[in-house]
């Protein structure tokens, strides 16, 4: 009689040769699921570092799919090119989101297909990642070389009529679970409770869904989830109106006076100081001892005080406002957005989840937004300047329509002699912009409010024509010598010599306020919409390439800097954490202006209190002490973060969320149209001081 042990040992083998035999028959689709399957990680890994997808039910369903279909055909031939096209499909798809991971830092979503033109427009510089690239298309060529090869030696296989539905009903199963299971995941964002994001699994990169997964997941959530539930609007309009700013010691120090805000594209720091600590590999390598050719060391090319005149020399007017006895300095503020989130959060200090307002929502009525303000307490015009295109964003209409500028000047209309905003790898001269634009922006004969975006330093970084001089002007004095061969040197050095054309704007601005006695009565504000991440310039300048650094977080720090008229204030200089929301209420703040506090995610950079950063671009929580999708996965935590910190941090979050849940609402039901925008400004001006 058989034993259990034989019994177990016949049947292994017969199923492992049946397995075999299948496998053989069928090489064509075994090749192809491997094939497949290691593409799509060699993408996840590209872009996550990770070799892994923790749900990758939805890509397996679609490679499910395309088996079953090639158990219709007939014969290998037509398996074979429907195989071969699966799979260059595949190579082209994920190569076109690793393009705009590589581009962004952010995988897909729905919402980015609003982007799509504004895409093209900036496509300058295409990082495709080589390592994907050479190692999908070896795949593709290995499967084709391969499966040619064998499909003339082995016989096709047969499939009986029962096994095929059989197999299309298991695969029926599986796509009715998929479903399901996208429909629970995506149910669970709702619109009007963000508290999961606090214990959400997702980590904000494809080794979650892989590529092709998330892409599914975010047409499903656009298609069907993305609708907004604008609930109770009494509810709604009793957050608006609860609670109100309070006063600071700085509070109307401004008042009375202009509005001048400067949102410089990727201006860092590190564009006009030293710091050895913070910049390592900024211009404090100029401090180092230097080593020929022949391993000797020689002197520094210069001493601390020999630098400083020398930067000073090349940035007159970025150290003329940063070092004035007017200027707040915010030294530890931080950016994760975009220019336009940034700019948007600038103007009117929230910003909803799930949309870019700028294509969404660019005809609602926002009477909060700082040139809304301005015109029904004080009766102030507000222009915007850009020396982009106009339609970049859809500016164009956003910034007259929604955020209430009487104007919006582009570059088309400007006298540029050489419009390079389309050029390959130029950029428009901000200090030509304030020039042409100067009367305009800063006008005599009234009060104004001024919202200045520049783009001399958007990236990529590399040679251009019309930074030349400044380029001269470097070598002159040693600084950022052009190294053949070192791309991280070359590319800050392009990058600080568009920062010496930005200081250049700086002192026209500055210049013409004071020739026309508008200096004392003007309250200028300049900040950096995120760092320079072209090209991983931030990275190097900092010497922060992973989460383990001690100062991760400082990463995302980047200037805001306020001068309030000629006041003599000691160059103030607030050193606790702060992010671009807080511009908005400081801005109010300085001006004696009281608002509604639950509209905006920010305070003002005088109050005791701090913000947390939400990032709607990247789905990430920032201080300047953590950094994590949720407190299931803290991506980072300084060494002296500890539990209470935590807890103070979930409180804050949960806060900031409750907010956000309320600002979704309010655009998706443009709340303040109509008779809302009388409400608010009627009770705007009822909670000033008489």
């Amino acid at each position: 009689m058989e034993t259990f042990g034989q019994k177990f040992k016949r049947v292994t083998i017969s199923a492992l040769l049946q397995i075999a035999g299948f496998a053989q028959r069928n090489f064509l689709m075994v090749g192809f699921i491997a094939a497949t399957l290691l593409i799509e990680l060699t993408g996840v890994a590209v872009t996550s570092g990770k070799f892994y997808m923790t749900q990758p039910w939805l890509f397996f369903t679609f490679v499910a799919i395309l088996c079953l279909i090639s158990l219709y055909l007939p014969g290998h031939t037509p398996r074979f090119i429907l195989f071969i096209v699966a799979l260059s499909v595949h190579v082209v798809l994920d190569l076109i989101f690793i393009i705009v991971y590589d581009s962004t830092g952010t995988i897909f979503d729905y919402a980015m297909l609003n982007l799509r033109t504004d895409a093209m427009m900036i496509a300058e510089s295409v990082p495709i990642s080589f390592t994907y690239t050479f190692v999908s298309v070896l795949i593709l060529a290995l499967y084709c070389t391969l499966g040619a090869y064998y499909k003339k030696r082995v016989p096709a296989g047969s499939y009986k009529r029962v096994a095929v539905i059989v197999t299309s009903s298991l695969l029926t199963a599986v796509i009715a679970v998929d479903a399901f299971v996208i429909y629970f995941t995506n149910a669970r964002k709702r619109s009007n409770d963000l508290s999961y994001k606090l214990s959400q699994t997702e980590t904000g990169t494809y080794s979650n869904k892989g590529i092709i997964g998330n892409l599914a997941d975010e047409l499903a959530y656009g298609l069907w989830f993305s609708d907004i539930d604008v609930g109770d609007r009494n509810e709604l309009e009793q957050f608006i109106y609860r609670n109100t700013t309070e006063q600071t010691a700085m509070f109307g120090e401004a008042s009375g006076y202009n509005v001048v805000t400067v949102l410089c594209e990727s201006f860092e720091w590190f564009t006009f100081l030293a710091d050895a600590e913070r910049y390592p590999n900024g211009y404090a390598k100029h401090l180092l001892p230097i080593v020929d050719e022949d391993g000797e060391q020689l002197p520094a090319a210069f001493d601390e005080q020999s630098l400083s005149e020398a930067l000073h020399e090349l940035y007159p007017n970025l150290y003329r406002f940063y070092e004035s006895d007017s200027t707040v300095i915010l030294n530890n503020s931080h950016a994760l957005e975009k220019t336009d989130i940034s700019e948007n959060k600038s103007i009117i200090g929230n910003y909803p989840l799930y949309e870019y307002i700028n294509y969404a929502y660019p005809e609602n009525t926002i009477p909060y937004s700082m040139p809304n303000i301005m015109k029904s307490l004080f009766d102030v015009e507000s222009n915007s300047f850009h020396n982009g295109y106009k339609t970049f964003y859809n500016r164009n209409v956003h910034h007259t329509h929604a955020l209430g500028f009487n104007s919006y000047t582009a570059s088309e209309d400007m006298d540029y002699k050489t419009d390079d905003t389309g050029s390959l790898g130029e950029r428009n001269l901000d200090s030509e912009m304030i020039e042409m634009c100067k009367e305009r922006m800063f006008p005599t004969d009234r009060r104004f409010n001024t919202f200045i975006t520049t783009i001399t330093q958007h990236g990529q970084y590399a040679y251009r024509d019309n930074l030349q001089p400044y380029y001269e002007k470097m070598d002159e004095l040693g600084i950022l010598p052009y190294i053949e061969g070192d791309g991280n040197n070359n590319a800050l050095r392009y990058y600080c010599a568009a920062g010496m054309d930005f200081d250049k704007a700086i002192g026209i601005m500055l210049d013409y306020l004071d020739e026309n006695g508008l200096a004392d009565k003007t309250l200028i504000t300049l900040f950096g919409d995120h760092n320079s991440y072209y090209q991983g310039v931030s990275n190097y300048a900092k010497n922060i390439y992973s989460y383990s650094a001690d100062n991760y977080s400082a990463l995302y720090r980047v200037p805001v800097m306020i001068r309030v008229g000629n006041k003599s204030l000691g160059n103030p200089t607030i050193e606790k954490f702060t992010c671009l929301v807080d511009i908005y209420p400081t801005v109010l703040d300085l001006l004696g202006v009281y608002t509604f506090k639950n509209l905006t995610y920010g305070v003002s950079a005088f109050s005791p209190e701090s913000s947390i950063l939400y990032s709607r671009a990247y789905d990430k929580f920032l201080t300047d002490k953590i950094y994590f999708n949720s407190l299931s996965n803290i991506i980072y935590s300084a060494p002296d973060v500890n539990d209470e910190y935590i807890e103070n941090i979930k409180s804050r979050a949960i806060t900031l969320l409750d907010k956000i849940s309320h600002v979704n609402r309010l655009f998706a039901a443009d709340f303040f149209s109509g008779d809302g925008a009388t409400t608010f400004y009627t009770r705007l001006k009822s909670i000033q001081d008489p």
